[in-house]
């Protein structure tokens, strides 16, 4: 008798545990996500993973994967399946989204529809990478977007290791991660500014994104020994611009980014980088450039007769189909993007023509301001801190912490 009874206690307590760690869980993230989705909530980042057109099948996976969705005629409430597993698909299915829990199916009118969050106990994968945080999909001319709100933190111990090799000496990763931070808030606070749906995309448009599976304890812990470290410039935060390596000399920030940058923006100024950076060669076809006069003069090119370089610009002597010679003069770094960065940095040291091609020789890597990568490294091996470094590459700045920055600013 005695056995049976405590056989029923057993049974009942193993029940309730079972019961509290499921609800504890489920509750956690269902009762959280909605200070995720907070805009004036700063310790929280979104990050565009991916977009494209409705047609496309939407894969989801996580630990009890569940789904929320909010109607365009009551934006603030969520409702949807609270059925959980650990596979999910959304299909357009025209005017439905259909999506599917296992074998379960359900339907929303896409015309009623507002956005969907996808919500697991740990992780959600989505196209082979695992994020930290929720997903959530809007819809948007004729498009659907994905993005990841997730911690701050949390998001850096993933873009660290992303833009910077983890093996790195840890006082350049600790440089990276101060700078990553202050750029991603940068980015917050202008785009949230602006009204717009994601703060920062997840590719080197603004800060390489990869993931829990990029996470190295190297990384985390520079993460980790900055937390809340950002760097400021006249009490603002700075745009804290980073490349890959130099050559030799950072550009002054205003010159490629003038839409971002000031010439009053001293901490973008350039700089000497004691990592002489590599030498590259890009050979170009002389169709490509032709193209490319052509868009910027509006005149039909006929043939180039001569190509010069210096510091700052490219100058082309060309003739037209009109038998006229004309000159024409493009910045590296627009020169650069024009031939959608096929020439690695904007430090073209010479350029010739062979035949129907022209060869680019210059050194370093990337665009060329703020911190540069290969320099932080090379100073940290050399007994640099990272204080010292980032005073290097962005001078005139100080470094504060993210809560003091608020604070401050509340008060202007």
């Amino acid at each position: 008798m005695y056995r049976v009874f405590f056989r029923y206690i057993f049974l009942i307590l193993g029940f309730l545990i079972f019961y509290i760690n499921f609800s504890y869980s489920y509750n956690f993230y269902r009762n959280n996500f909605a200070s995720l989705l907070n805009k004036e909530n700063y310790e929280v980042i979104r990050v565009l993973i991916d977009s494209g057109y409705i047609q496309s099948k939407l894969d989801f996976r996580g630990n009890n994967i569940s789904l929320r969705y909010t109607l365009k005629n009551y934006p603030s409430i969520y409702q949807g399946a609270n059925s959980l597993f650990n596979f999910l698909s959304i299909i357009y299915n025209p005017p439905f989204l259909d999506y599917y829990y296992a074998q379960n199916k359900y339907s929303i009118n896409l015309n009623d529809l507002n956005d969907i969050l996808i919500l697991s106990d740990d992780f959600v994968e989505y196209k082979n990478r695992k994020y930290k945080g929720i997903m959530r999909v809007i819809f948007k001319y004729e498009k659907y977007y994905v993005i990841n709100y997730v911690e701050l933190e949390d998001y850096l111990k993933s873009v660290v290791p992303s833009e910077m090799p983890y093996t790195w000496n840890i006082e350049a990763l600790k440089a990276q991660a101060i700078a990553a931070r202050t750029y991603a808030i940068k980015m917050m606070i202008n785009r949230r500014t602006k009204g717009e749906f994601f703060d920062v995309y997840s590719t080197v448009l603004d800060q390489a994104y990869y993931g829990i599976d990029y996470e190295k304890s190297t990384t985390n812990l520079a993460v980790d020994s900055t937390k809340g470290m950002v760097l400021v410039f006249n009490n603002d935060l700075i745009w804290a611009l980073y490349h890959s390596n130099c050559g030799g000399y950072t550009i002054s920030g205003y010159l490629p980014f003038n839409k971002r940058v000031s010439k009053d923006d001293y901490y973008l100024s350039s700089v000497k980088c004691i990592y002489q950076g590599n030498n590259w060669v890009s050979k170009i076809s002389l169709y490509e450039i032709k193209n490319i006069l052509k868009r910027y003069t509006k005149n039909e090119v006929y043939s180039i007769n001569s190509i010069s370089v210096n510091s700052f610009k490219t100058t082309f002597i060309y003739q037209t189909v009109n038998n006229t010679f004309c000159n024409y003069s493009i910045y590296n770094w627009d020169l650069r993007k024009a031939l959608n960065y096929k020439i690695k940095s904007p430090f073209i040291d010479k350029v010739k023509m062979e035949g129907d091609w022209i060869v680019f020789e210059g050194r370093g890597s990337g665009h060329g301001v703020g911190l540069c990568q290969y320099g932080a490294n090379y100073m940290a091996k050399n007994g640099y801190t990272y204080v010292q470094i980032l005073s290097h590459y962005y001078p005139n700045t100080e470094i504060i912490s993210i809560s003091d920055y608020f604070s401050k600013l509340l008060k202007r």
